[in-house]
Formats: structure tokens, sequence, C-alpha cells
């Protein structure tokens, strides 16, 4: 088949999957057709099937494409999504180790108007030229290093654990141990969401018998700004000098670390950290004596609602 028909047979399944058709449609079909021939895959759907492995870092168009053309999906654990907002994605072959790294050029899209002058339609010139572009105008590639944990492998969960904060079960070595406890990511760092009446946070039935949970978060013109999981990364710099160092341990990204410090500052109106550059002895970060005593009333405040709701608790629910 010629490189044009299967791009088109291509498009037709993967229009199937995102529902329309666009540049970013065709992008997505390109960029797998270049990634699983660098690394030696022939029939991704196949008998290959078991070998491939793809981490994408965009959610846009073009990944649902990627996962069209090579049967790779989340459900599977045969797709990896790394959130870096960048148009590219990085296939790797298990079977030899080969891993490849395709990223679309910035300047493609302005190339692509070159191929479609006439189109008073941008869009609809990128999507027409990315179809006949050579792979060297639309993509850098590169050879890289992947190492993929055990615990991110396709196949049966390694482990399941329940965290003893909020009784919910965590699959695959996603758990958080801190001070002797098991937690899972959002008690330990914050989540996403915020249980709007009754959280298992609260009180819970454990193996022991019945127990009370409190939580404490802090608002700011009815917002929350601040709690566990933020003390947490504080404590973490604090005691680590690093806010990358800081982070790793937090189970956040680097980003995400640097992002909380940002709003915490916007918030509170202080400086949170004090970066310090390389030298000898290497760079770093401290916390400011503001955010210090700030931490350590917020401590203050948690140990006292802890000890009162314990209080009461046994008070109304005896022994």
């Amino acid at each position: 088949m010629k490189s044009t028909d299967r791009i088109e047979s291509l498009l037709e399944e993967s229009v199937k999957t995102h529902g329309h058709l666009c540049a970013g449609q065709v992008l997505g079909v390109r960029m797998s057709m270049l990634g699983l021939r660098e690394i030696g895959i022939e029939d991704p759907k196949g008998r290959d099937r078991k070998n491939l492995v793809v981490y994408i870092e965009i959610d846009r168009c073009a990944t649902d494409a990627i996962q069209s053309v090579t049967g790779c999906s989340l459900g599977k654990r045969t797709m990896k999504f790394m959130d870096y907002g960048k148009m590219a994605a990085t296939f790797v072959n298990l079977k030899t180790g080969k891993s490849v790294r395709v990223l679309a050029k910035e300047d493609s899209r302005t190339k692509a108007r070159e191929y479609f002058p006439e189109m008073e339609n941008r869009y609809e010139a990128q999507l027409e030229a990315y179809r006949i572009m050579p792979d060297d105008e639309l993509f850098d590639t590169a050879c890289v290093d992947i190492k993929i944990n055990r615990e991110d492998m396709p196949g049966r969960p390694l482990n399941r654990i329940k965290c003893d904060l909020c009784g919910e079960y965590v699959q695959d070595c996603r758990e958080v141990r801190r001070g002797g406890r098991v937690l899972c990511r959002p008690c330990a760092v914050g989540g996403y969401y915020n249980n709007a009446f009754f959280s298992p946070a609260v009180m819970q039935i454990s193996h022991n018998g019945l127990e009370v949970k409190s939580k404490l978060w802090l608002e700011l013109e009815g917002q929350p700004f601040f709690g566990r999981g933020k003390a947490l990364l504080l404590k973490a710099i604090d005691q680590c000098g690093s806010i990358n160092q800081a982070a790793k341990e937090t189970n956040l990204s680097y980003r995400k670390a640097w992002g909380y410090i940002k709003a915490m500052e916007k918030r509170l109106g202080i400086r949170v950290v004090e970066c310090h550059a390389g030298g000898k002895n290497g760079g770093g970060a401290t916390l400011t004596p503001e955010v210090k005593d700030f931490l350590e009333k917020y401590d203050l405040v948690e140990k006292d609602i802890r000890a009162a709701a314990n209080s009461k608790f046994r008070e109304i629910f005896g022994r």
C-alpha cells in the first residue's frame, strides 16, 4: 500500500474514534507511523501488541489519533499520559528496548501555508499540507532512554492497599507512606476534588472499631487554599532544602509544586520560599520566616482540633 493510501486508511479509522477530521488527527497519524517505524513495530494491534508502550505529552486531538493507530490505551496501561502540554509522543519497543520521541516542529504550521498558499483558511491548509509534507519538515525525532517501573507495566495490579485516612483502596504502588501511615495521594498531598458533604476522612469504621477522623483546610473568600497536602510540601522543602527534591518526596511534579507555592504566596501575601542560586554548594530553597510562623500556627490549630475531636468522640460514644 502506498504511503498516501496508508495515511488515508488510518485517518478513516481515527476519525471514527475522534468524531471529526482535523489537522491534529493528521499529525497524530503521521507521528504514529513515524514512531512505529523508527522502533521496528510493524503490527501494533496484532503480533506486536504486547511489545508497545506509548507516552503522550498532550491531551489534544492528536492523542486520539495515536490511540487509534497504535491500539494503545490508558485502560490497557500501554498508553502513559504525561501532562507536559507538548505535541510529542514517545514510542517504546519493550522487546528491543528501543525508544524514540517524536516532536511536532513549531514551524511546520508556517511551512504548511507554503504548500497551499491559495487556501484562505489556514486550518484547511494545514490539514492538507500535513498529509503530504516530508517527515523531517513535520517532526524532530530523538532516541531516548526510558525505564518503565514494574508497577507501571501492563498486566494485573501488583497490590491493593487501604488508605489509613479515607479508607479507600489504592492500586499499583500509588500509595504514599508518611509517619508510619499509608495514605492515598489525595489525602497525602491534596486532590482535584473536595467532598461536599460526608467525607470518609471525617469518620470511618476501621478494623479496630469505630474511630473519628478530622481534616482541616483553610479558606480565603470562600475558596480553599491551604491544607495538609500543602503543609507536607512546605515541611519537605524545609527538610530537603530543595523544591525539586521536596516535590519528589511528596509525589508531585516540580511544575505542580511550584504552582502550589505561587498560589500560596498570592493568597497569603507573603514570600513562601527563598531560592538560592547554584555555587560550590549547589542551589536550593528555604522557607521564609513568615511562612514558617504560618506553618507552626496551622500545625497548632490542627493538633488542637484533633484533640478536641477525640475528646468529644470519647465523651459521646464512650469506649
